[in-house]
Parts: structure tokens; C-alpha cells; sequence
């Protein structure tokens, strides 16, 4: 049957669009926004879009109206039609979005829609060409075979930019090549040059002897550390040994001596004192040079004045022993602290049970909540200023994980919100401290039911990672975003986000996993919400 004249004049129209589609490399976008509006006219339809999806998130790349600055906006995949596109690898349609209202991602205003996937030539999915009518419509074989046709222009289109990039990339690469080995020829002719102001200003400083005990090298450096004229050493290889310590020059004599031998190497320590009488301590590695004979005939070294470095060591020393008397401190105020508040409670409690008027009751009720919140208080700070002492036994992770997801499932604070559990496939044994994991696992699970809203969910699973022999436990919520920088700080003492919060929960939980051998992680976004990662050695000793 012949066809009709406008549908005839349709098909040439399109054909003479095709044929006039020319993408010239490196002009992408302009291409696409040609794509984008021919498709809008061929098939009568009010809007359609270019856009490129990659991990979950869909970009604009062209619209066949003008849509703004629309390069920077990505928006979510999940749920929408154009994912119901890329994931079925063809082309999908909704005649109106009124009555299938299954999928999201039509724009406000819009009743039908068209999609097609963008394929590579490898297969690849990479977005769509996207079509919206503001009417109800009806497409037929022919609108969605003109639609896939244009996605196929599109898609090569983009392919060949993607090639085209990358042959830039490779011309520039070879043209740094070229550059560096032009650089490198020439870094050549001043390598002795390079090398000899390197060893002059080298720290540590570099020495060298002949096989008969004479000075051959000494970078000048020499002069700061030791404290006398460079030409003195050269004048006379002794001088070094004649300002070591007289307690330590025994030693250095002997272990210097040895190395003529060829025996050994030497790592010494030791004390010099210089003509100015400072006394400054050297580290001072050494290696003979063997000739092709098997027989020293140089001697090599590095010195380091590490005086510095001790003091620097020392000092810290003192102030983690500072630290571990304030915690004594500490532990002794909670427990002068904690005798007389529980009398306090204990009187408060006391008077509940007599009548009082209303102004108070309520007195009494918030002497009572701040009282308890202080001993909560004190309970963690002694509990943080303890040295976690960890008792491991044989402990079944996902039996330990599930009672205290069932038991937090049924607490007040899990009303209305549900937790979902996925244990390992196996049993798995952790050799853990019981008690003190299951207070981990506790503190994330209430975090997590604190920072979700009602109807919350929150995933708690077990993961077996081989490669680095750990097991992942993993605690999911939807929850607000924290901030990098409160990440940051958020497992520190006494730094929280909640309003009621003492900011020593996560300290707590960062001991307790520190002291397993293991690692905690927290990454949070806007769109996937908070994760708390505890990875913890899969065969840890008893």
C-alpha cells in the first residue's frame, strides 16, 4: 500500500536532517543541541533533553529549549524513568503520566514521555535522549524508531569525542615525553654537578675513608654538626673520634675498626662534645664498599645530629605521663564525686513520694534529670579515663550482632523505626572482648535511632573482607548529613552534636575498637546518609 504524501514528506525531512548532521570532533555540545531540537520537530513533541548518566546521577548535556545554565545539575537516578531506560537497554514511552504514575522523573507540566538509550559501539549505556509532551500522546513504531535512530547519531557522536579526547591526551602526552627527555639529557650534563651540591647540603651529612683509614669525603654540613673547620677532618681523619665521648669512644673505636674487615655493618649512637663544650648526639650508620675482589676498599656513612629529635621524644614522653596522672586525677575526682551524688538521687527519689505542690514537682523532676545526667556523666568519663583492658574470647560475630539488633528493636528508642540485619553467609569466630564489643555495637545502634526521624530505617550488615583478613560491620542510616569537618572531630572527647549529648560515646567506641587492633570509619552525604565502618581482624590472638 503506498504511503501518504505527509508521511512520505516526513520521512525525507528526517532523512535530509540526518543527512545534514555533520559532528565535527572536538564540538560536542552543539551537535547534541541539534539533535535535541530535530527530535523535538520530527516526531511534534514539545521538549526533549541529551543527558549522560553515570554512577546513579543524570547530567543535561543539550535541550531543545532553553533550559538555563543546566552543565552543573545532576539529579538522582533512583526511580525515574530514565533509569527504567538505561537499566532495560531500550526504549520506553508512557502515553500519560496522569494515569501510569508507576515512575518519577517527569518535569511539572509534562503527560507523556519518550526515552531512548544512548548505546556505545562496546554496549555501554550511557544516557538517553529524553522526549516530554505537555499533552497526552500516543507515539507510534515510526516516532520510536526516528528516536532511537537520533540516540544512535548521539551516542557515536559522544563516543567519537571521547576518542577524540583521548588521542589529545596521547599527542600531549608524547609531546611531554619529547619535553622529558630533552629535560633529562640535559639534567645529564649537570648530574655531577647536582650530585655534589646534594651531598653538601644533605641531612644527614655524608662521609666516606679510603680502605687505609684516610678522609676522602665529608660534606660540609660536617661543620654545623661537629662544630670545627672541614679542612681539619681532611688534614687529619682522626678528629671525629678525638670529640666522641670519652664513655662512648671505646665502642665507636672498635665498631669503626670493624668495618675495615668487611664483617659488618653499624648503626651506633653516641655522644660528642664539641670545642664550644655542647654535648650532641650522633646517629651514625655505616657500610664498607667492596671491590670486584671481595675486599674493602672504601668505607661509607650517614651521620644525623638526633639531639633535637631525643628532646623532641622526651618532651612527649613526659606529657602522655602528665596525661596518664590527669586520668588518674580524673578517676579519683568521679569517684569523690559519684559517693555524694547518689545520696543526692537518693534523697531526690525520696521526696517523690510526697505530696508537692506543682512548681515543686517540677523543681524536683529537673533536679532529678540533671542529677541522673551527671552520673551518666561521670559513669563515661570513668569509663573513657580506664585503660581498656580487652578479655578475648571465641565470639559467633553474627550471633553477638543479632541479639543486640533484637534487643534495641524492642527499646523505646527503636519505637516506630525499623532496623534490618544481614549476617555473614557462614559463621564467622572473632576472637573479641564480648562485653566491650556488644558496648560498640549498642552506642552505633542508639546513635543511628537517634539520628533517624520516625519511619527511619536503619541497615546494619556484616561483611568478610579476604584481602586484608577483617571482618566489616557496617551501620547504615538516612540521618542529616554531618559535615568533613565535624567528621573530623566527632570521634574526640567531649565534642558532640546533640543537644543532650556528653561527645564520649564515640571516643568510647574508638578505644574499644583501637584497643582490638582494629579501625572505625564514618562517612556521611547528603544523598546516602551516615555510615559507621568497624573493621576488625579476622584472627585476632587471645
Amino acid at each position: 500500500m503506498p504511503q501518504p504524501p505527509q508521511l512520505v514528506t516526513k520521512q525525507l525531512y528526517a532523512l535530509e536532517i540526518l543527512s545534514s548532521l555533520s559532528y565535527r570532533t572536538g564540538e560536542l555540545q552543539g551537535y547534541l543541541q541539534l539533535v535535541a531540537k530535530n527530535v523535538s520537530e520530527l516526531i511534534g513533541i514539545d521538549w526533549s533533553v541529551v543527558t549522560f548518566c553515570r554512577e546513579g546521577l543524570e547530567t543535561v548535556l543539550a535541550s531543545s529549549i532553553d533550559i538555563g545554565d543546566f552543565s552543573d545539575r545532576q539529579v538522582s537516578l533512583h526511580g525515574t524513568l530514565t533509569e527504567a531506560v538505561i537499566n532495560s537497554g531500550s526504549c520506553m514511552y508512557v502515553e500519560n503520566t496522569s494515569i501510569d504514575q508507576y515512575y518519577r522523573g517527569v518535569p511539572e507540566g509534562y503527560h507523556a514521555y519518550l526515552g531512548a538509550p544512548l548505546r556505545l559501539p562496546t554496549g555501554e549505556i550511557i544516557g538517553t535522549i529524553c522526549s516530554f509532551h505537555r499533552q497526552p500522546r500516543k507515539f507510534s513504531r515510526k516516532d520510536i524508531r526516528l528516536v532511537e535512530i537520533f540516540a544512535e547519531r548521539a551516542a557515536t557522536a559522544i563516543d567519537n569525542f571521547n576518542l577524540y579526547q583521548q588521542q589529545q591526551e596521547t599527542n600531549q602526552k608524547l609531546q611531554g615525553e619529547i619535553k622529558q627527555r630533552q629535560e633529562i639529557e640535559q639534567a645529564l650534563r649537570k648530574s655531577e654537578e647536582l650530585l655534589r651540591q646534594i651531598a653538601e647540603n644533605l641531612e644527614p651529612l655524608v662521609w666516606m675513608y679510603s680502605r687505609d683509614g684516610e678522609p676522602i669525603y665529608m660534606s660540609p654540613m660536617f661543620e654545623k654538626v661537629w662544630g670545627i673547620p672541614l679542612e681539619q677532618w681532611y688534614l687529619d681523619g682522626t678528629v671525629c673520634l678525638n670529640l666522641v665521648h670519652p664513655e662512648d669512644r671505646q665502642n665507636v673505636s672498635i665498631a669503626f675498626k670493624s668495618m675495615f674487615t668487611g664483617e659488618c655493618n653499624y648503626n651506633l649512637e653516641y655522644r660528642i662534645i664539641r670545642p664550644d663544650n655542647s654535648i650532641r648526639t650522633i646517629r651514625d650508620r655505616a657500610f664498607p664498599i667492596i671491590d670486584e675482589t671481595g675486599k674493602v676498599f672504601r668505607i661509607a656513612g650517614l651521620a644525623d645530629d638526633i639531639t633535637e629529635r631525643q628532646r623532641e621524644q622526651k618532651q612527649t614522653l613526659e606529657a602522655k605521663e602528665r596525661l596518664s596522672e590527669i586520668g588518674e586525677l580524673a578517676t579519683s575526682i568521679v569517684h569523690e564525686v559519684r559517693n555524694p551524688l547518689t545520696t543526692v538521687l537518693m534523697g531526690l527519689n525520696f521526696f517523690q513520694r510526697t505530696e508537692l505542690s506543682e512548681s515543686a514537682q517540677k523543681r524536683l523532676t529537673l533536679a532529678l534529670e540533671e542529677g541522673e545526667r551527671l552520673k551518666r556523666l561521670l559513669n563515661e568519663i570513668l569509663l573513657y579515663s580506664k585503660h581498656e583492658m580487652i578479655q578475648k574470647t571465641p565470639v559467633d560475630i553474627n550471633e553477638l550482632i543479632r541479639d543486640v539488633v533484637e534487643n534495641i528493636s524492642t527499646s523505646q528508642l527503636a519505637i516506630s523505626k525499623q532496623i534490618h540485619f544481614e549476617p555473614l553467609p557462614e559463621t564467622k569466630i572473632l576472637y573479641v572482648d564480648r562485653d566491650k564489643l556488644k558496648q560498640v555495637s549498642i552506642n552505633l545502634l542508639q546513635n543511628a535511632c537517634e539520628a533517624v526521624t520516625e519511619d527511619g530505617e536503619i541497615s546494619v550488615f556484616l561483611s568478610s573482607l579476604t584481602n586484608s583478613n577483617q571482618v566489616c560491620i557496617k551501620v547504615h542510616n538516612g540521618g542529616a548529613f554531618i559535615s568533613p569537618e565535624m567528621l573530623s572531630k566527632i570521634t574526640k572527647p567531649f565534642f558532640t552534636t546533640k543537644s543532650s549529648g556528653n561527645g564520649l560515646g564515640l571516643s568510647i567506641v574508638k578505644k574499644i575498637v583501637d584497643a582490638h587492633g582494629g579501625k572505625l570509619e564514618i562517612e556521611s552525604s547528603a544523598i546516602a546518609g551516615t555510615t559507621v565502618s568497624i573493621f576488625l581482624p579476622m584472627n585476632g590472638d587471645l
